[in-house]
């Protein structure tokens, strides 16, 4: 009987002991599940993509490549929650007001995105790239003294840089046509800094405003009559997002086109200088992991980009009438080709209706 009731005690043991662990693993898999759950939705990011331009597009790919080289290295997990306005700037403020709850940062990239960002949030740290001057719409009156949510990445096109390799490539030239898009104040910037340089080099610029993309044929055509001998469009979201278009109409009217964002040379500029935007989506990323690592935006400068990249396209530059000089080909950080268009032109360059 002494032994039925000692086995009787081991069992119930045994299955006091069972129980016990089951509930600790119960319990484990429960706080694991809910670490898992916070690491999941641990930081959270809301990006503005204004336009759908070759920078902007380059700046959000890098970015995210570097924020989920962080997220590996880190273990550390980031969500973003991307609102694409596709050139639509009239979207971006309801775009901001419905990013906003929930994110840690905001990150707007160019510079209507800035604007509406700072309009239509509050209490949110915003990271800004590809602005070309963030002083104009009152981010900021120098690089340190700023909005004290704000930081971001500057990058000033090399307006003045451009106009001395056209003045270097063809001195002979003194009629430079531009067209740019009045409702982008970062593009009314440009056309100034464009006026200010033309003199030094002895040059005009002929303009031509756009209000959309539709527009681009007919101001180029335009310039062609007036007898502009150079195209140099402001570099500005609009005219960025369809510069292949007008890469076609200076081939088919045989009229040197020049460009200050780096990779124009690839959409049909004979020539093309700017800033890398690899480098400028590399940095922007590196803010976003700053503030998410503690540092306060208000302690953190505006950056600027300082290395400019410049690229030849002499195969574009044969069918507008250019051929560049060895010494300026050993210059070229890259050679390029006119890389895939949207639409093929008439010969003529005027077969749109």
């Amino acid at each position: 009987m002494r032994k039925n009731l000692n086995n009787s005690r081991q069992l119930s043991v045994k299955i006091i002991m069972a129980a016990l662990c089951l509930f600790l693993l119960m319990i484990s898999c429960q706080n694991e599940q809910t670490k898992e759950e916070k690491l999941a939705v641990s930081y959270r990011l809301g990006v503005l993509l204004a336009y759908d331009s070759p920078s902007s597009l380059k700046v959000f790919e890098t970015m995210k490549n570097r924020l989920s080289d962080y997220e590996q290295k880190t273990k550390e997990s980031l969500e973003i929650k991307l609102k694409e306005a596709h050139g639509d700037v009239s979207l971006l403020p309801d775009q901001a007001r419905t990013v906003a709850p929930g994110v840690n940062i905001i990150v707007a990239i160019s510079t209507p995105a800035l604007q509406a960002a700072m309009i239509e949030t509050e209490n949110i740290p915003i990271v800004f790239s590809s602005v070309a001057n963030p002083y104009i719409i009152k981010a900021g009156r120098t690089a340190v003294d700023h909005d004290p949510r704000i930081t971001g990445v500057c990058s000033t096109a090399p307006i003045k840089q451009v106009l001395e390799l056209i003045h270097q490539l063809r001195p002979e030239t003194r009629r430079i046509g531009t067209i740019w898009t009045p409702s982008e104040i970062n593009s009314e910037y440009y056309l100034e800094l464009m006026k200010e340089a033309a003199p030094e080099f002895g040059l005009e610029i002929i303009v031509q405003p756009i209000s959309a993309a539709q527009d681009i044929v007919q101001a180029v055509q335009t310039l062609v009559r007036q007898q502009t001998e150079v195209l140099f469009p402001v570099s500005d979201n609009t005219i960025n997002a369809n510069f292949d278009l007008i890469g076609q109409l200076a081939e088919a009217n045989r009229i040197p086109l020049f460009a200050a964002f780096s990779t124009g040379a690839e959409f049909g500029a004979c020539a093309s200088m700017g800033f890398d935007f690899t480098d400028i989506g590399t940095r922007t990323a590196d803010l976003i992991i700053r503030i998410k690592e503690g540092e306060n935006p208000a302690r953190i400068p505006f950056q600027y980009v300082d290395r400019l990249s410049f690229f030849i396209n002499e195969e574009a530059g044969q069918k507008q009438g250019i051929k560049f000089p060895d010494r300026m080909i050993n210059k070229a950080d890259r050679l390029v080709k006119t890389g895939l268009r949207k639409e093929i032109l008439s010969p003529a360059g005027a077969g749109s209706e």
